[in-house]
């Protein structure tokens, strides 16, 4: 089994499970037969419109759909992968996910890489597709996308794919904060900050020894870093920090 470790600026170590050949296989043919079905209703939904449409529209849509099959294809995962942070509904179906190599989201134009490369690891065949044998030989198992992209696939539990930590709640509303935060601490924190924290926050397999360790070592790094002095509870200074940090971020976008 091989595994990605992740040494964050923290100090707290991650450990991601890379998935293996079986599994994006599987993964894999799931999208296909996801993206088959949405081209084969949109196919036919151009063709009824086509025989009542006087104009030419729908002929037109239809030549597209037609010949731009391998492109909706490339949308298709670039798209999802974009929107559904490294997930497909296949991946997402079977608990997977692309991240960076670094061990970060995948950014858009790794993704977009990825997309790209993906017709030649799927229809080039010799006799099996390029990208399944890359994957079976590779030592963190990437397809020849992921090598150029820089990027992998690994396992997510999946109660954490589709799980944001306090959804609804905002740090400027909490009825009362603990923590010394200010506007001006926000430039200390990125997007790789709110990554990790939501990583740590929804890693619900870890042990309760395990899971109270990390939980101090992260509120220790944030507390020196942001200069927010002691603390009793790790698990508020956490939730406060990834509070502010999303919706400093969030203001920071907008």
């Amino acid at each position: 089994m091989s595994t990605l470790l992740v040494d964050t600026s923290e100090g707290v170590v991650l450990r991601h499970e890379i998935a293996g050949a079986g599994s994006r296989l599987a993964a894999g043919l799931a999208d296909g037969v996801f993206l088959a079905l949405g081209y084969g209703f949109a196919l036919l939904a151009v063709l009824l419109a086509a025989s009542f449409d006087l104009s030419g529209v729908s002929q037109f849509v239809l030549g597209i759909l037609l010949g731009g099959s391998l492109l909706i294809a490339i949308g298709y995962h670039v798209v999802f992968h974009w929107l559904w942070s490294g997930q497909t509904p296949g991946k997402r179906w079977l608990g997977l996910a692309v991240m960076s190599a670094d061990g970060y989201p995948p950014t858009p134009f790794q993704i977009l890489v990825r997309g790209l490369v993906w017709p030649i690891d799927v229809l080039l065949t010799l006799p099996a597709p390029v990208g399944l044998m890359a994957i079976v030989i590779t030592e963190r198992h990437q397809r020849f996308g992921d090598v150029v992209a820089g990027t992998l696939v690994v396992r997510v539990p999946l109660e954490r794919t589709q799980f944001e930590p306090w959804p609804g709640e905002s740090w400027s509303t909490l009825p009362a904060r603990v923590l010394p935060l200010t506007p001006g601490l926000a430039a200390r924190l990125s997007a790789d900050d709110l990554a990790l924290l939501r990583t740590l926050l929804t890693r619900t397999e870890l042990d309760a020894d395990a899971r109270r360790r990390l939980f101090i070592e992260t509120a220790r790094a944030y507390s020196q870093r942001l200069e927010l002095g002691e603390f009793q509870d790790a698990r508020v200074v956490l939730r406060e920090v990834y509070l502010f940090t999303r919706e400093m971020l969030v203001a920071r976008a907008a």
